[in-house]
């Protein structure tokens, strides 16, 4: 069987999605769209740039997403777009009975993510979130050392700069950085330590004051509360310019009993009484491929059991997020259960 999908929206990170797929011997990329052609067509050089000679890839591009799903047969498709432009164009593919990706973040308000949920669950659609790192190694190895452990401490920092889309720096169109960029290292939080009951967080524009046109928190930190007994703290800027601190941002500390890990995408430190430093690192990174492999073969296959992100769990991720944006605005703890 040949695995046929669509992209909506072909910005870097599609394109990062069709280089994987591209490796699949059973996937056609059979159609791409965005709102413009120009971007479609730049999106196509990037891949075949990076593809042998005979071996360029070409699809038919789209401005409308309703007019791709009724000209194209497809089985599946990808939607790579900003966080404020989620919602219509899943509901189109759910109506269209196609297989739906999303990339992260689901949306920039809870309310749109828990109605393509709903959608979702009442058409019994394939579906899968880009959570690359639950795929990583590493990620495999400190979930399996901390089966059955206590844990007392989670903790999720990163430290960046901010990004050059403009659409970026203003809330209402991209959540701000904890829900936009961060929700990865979150997501990790949840893969490891499970589910948060409470966040209570405090964010503010305190370095970025001549950033034309942004009014998102620049410095955000937040204190969770997990359902089993647990607690963390999630801090990120995007007022980071030069060199990152070593083996801090983008990793996920976790402190448990008897063992202190570090985790990351490509690497895990390991830290027991008695012990010396344990130091694991990929051998490869292969995590995104492994998640474009899993969606692929439950829409093969019909078997979803490869597949760690699917969005009804990817939705309680975004809640602590949300809540996380929520919280700092109205000065309280939140209560997830008041956004699921």
């Amino acid at each position: 069987m040949t695995v046929r999908v669509g992209f909506v929206g072909c910005g870097g990170r599609a394109v990062f999605e069709m280089m994987h797929l591209a490796q699949m011997p059973n996937v056609q990329i059979a159609a791409l769209c965005d709102i413009s052609v120009e971007q479609v067509a730049a999106g196509l050089e990037r891949l075949n740039a990076r593809r042998e000679a005979g071996q360029q890839i070409s699809a038919p591009a789209f401005t409308d997403p309703q007019r791709m799903l009724g000209e194209v047969e497809l089985d599946g498709v990808y939607v790579a777009v900003p966080p404020f432009v989620h919602g219509a164009v899943e509901h189109m593919i759910i109506d269209a009975g196609k297989a739906l990706f999303v990339e992260k973040p689901l949306a920039v308000e809870m309310a749109v993510a828990k109605e393509i949920d709903a959608h979702i669950r009442e058409k019994g659609t394939i579906n899968s979130v880009g959570y690359q790192w639950r795929y990583a190694g590493p990620m495999e190895q400190a979930r399996a050392m901390l089966q059955g452990v206590p844990i007392g401490l989670v903790i999720a920092i990163r430290l960046g700069s901010l990004p050059s889309s403009p659409w970026w720096r203003v809330q209402a169109k991209s959540g701000g950085m904890l829900i936009e960029q961060h929700t990865h290292s979150v997501d990790i939080m949840r893969y490891l330590a499970g589910d948060v009951a409470t966040v209570y967080a405090a964010a503010a524009t305190a370095l970025l004051h001549d950033a034309p046109n942004l009014d998102i928190a620049d410095v955000n930190a937040a204190s969770v509360t997990f359902v089993n007994g647990a607690v963390g703290s999630i801090v990120n800027t995007c007022a980071v310019s030069g060199p990152q601190m070593p083996n801090l941002s983008n990793y996920v500390h976790v402190v448990a009993r008897d063992l202190v890990l570090a985790a990351a995408a490509g690497s895990l430190t390991v830290l027991r009484p008695g012990q010396e430093r344990q130091e694991i690192k990929a051998e490869r990174d292969d995590s995104n491929y492994r998640l474009n492999a899993a969606f692929i073969h439950a829409i093969e296959t019909g078997d979803r059991s490869e597949i760690r992100s699917p969005y009804s769990d990817s939705l309680r991720t975004h809640a602590i997020t949300v809540g996380a944006v929520q919280s700092a605005r109205e000065h309280r703890p939140i209560n997830l259960a008041e956004l699921l």
